[in-house]
């Protein structure tokens, strides 16, 4: 094995991939704000995936990248919901190293295949092959690799919309989505009942398209993960740690 062979990074499977379609259960944290060393911190609980939230969250690309060497180093399984589902935007979001990509406000099938044309390698799609992370520095059979990488990547669908409500068994039917999952909150916008993510009608509309998307074979997003969200953590942790006297680590 020469010397840039026994560099190139090697990757466990995608535990995101693998439980959506075999029905593990697997956890994860929802970062919202670029902090690669509470990936770390949070390692030591076995996480499965961090979630990187391109959308909301306050990430540009080199934090990007940096949450994904943070969560390589520790086996973890980075994915990141993008912002829009534009082939240049995901493919940044790919080529920083990210192994799973969330799409937002899908509408319809037809929104949801452009997205997949982006995510997936040819024949599945047409992504652009470039330079990106992480840095291969020698491939032996390149269509062995891109077909690898489309074997290992993961899609999520988020349904946001009244015409994603409808389309969901649709989108759920496409080759190339792993799981659906649903934005409460803008979904409650637009059923009418804007701040009112537990409202029953919503509850009852997520409920209904849920089952006909596990009738058209693909799970929702809970029925195989638990995520915490890191602003959650962080408040969780603070009260339980004030309610009580605490030593110091130091």
């Amino acid at each position: 094995m020469n010397h840039m062979q026994h560099n190139r990074l090697k990757l466990s499977p995608n535990a995101v991939k693998r439980a959506a379609a075999n029905g593990d259960t697997i956890k994860g944290c929802h970062l919202t704000f670029a902090a690669p060393p509470i990936i770390e911190v949070l390692a030591s609980l076995e996480l499965d995936f961090v979630y990187i939230d391109g959308e909301h969250g306050t990430f540009d690309f080199k934090d990007v990248e940096a949450a994904c060497l943070a969560a390589e180093r520790h086996d973890i399984v980075p994915i990141a919901r993008v912002p829009d589902r534009t082939a240049p935007t995901i493919t940044r979001f790919l080529d920083r190293g990210v192994r799973g990509i969330v799409v937002p406000h899908v509408n319809s099938a037809a929104d949801a295949a452009e997205a997949l044309d982006a995510i997936y390698f040819s024949p599945e799609g047409s992504r652009s092959f470039g330079g990106g992370r992480p840095y291969y520095l020698a491939i032996d059979d390149l269509p062995k690799h891109l077909a690898d990488v489309n074997n290992d990547i993961s899609v999520g669908i988020m349904i946001e919309s009244v015409a994603g409500l409808e389309s969901a068994h649709e989108i759920a039917a496409l080759a190339g989505v792993d799981y659906l999952s649903f934005g409460l909150n803008d979904l409650a916008q637009a059923l009418g009942y804007p701040g009112q993510p537990t409202h029953r009608e919503v509850s009852r509309q997520v409920e209904a398209a849920s089952e006909r998307i596990r009738k058209a074979g693909k799970p929702i997003r809970e029925d195989f993960m638990k995520i915490a969200w890191i602003n959650q953590v962080i408040l969780a942790g603070m009260r339980e740690l004030m309610a009580k006297p605490i030593a110091l680590p130091y």
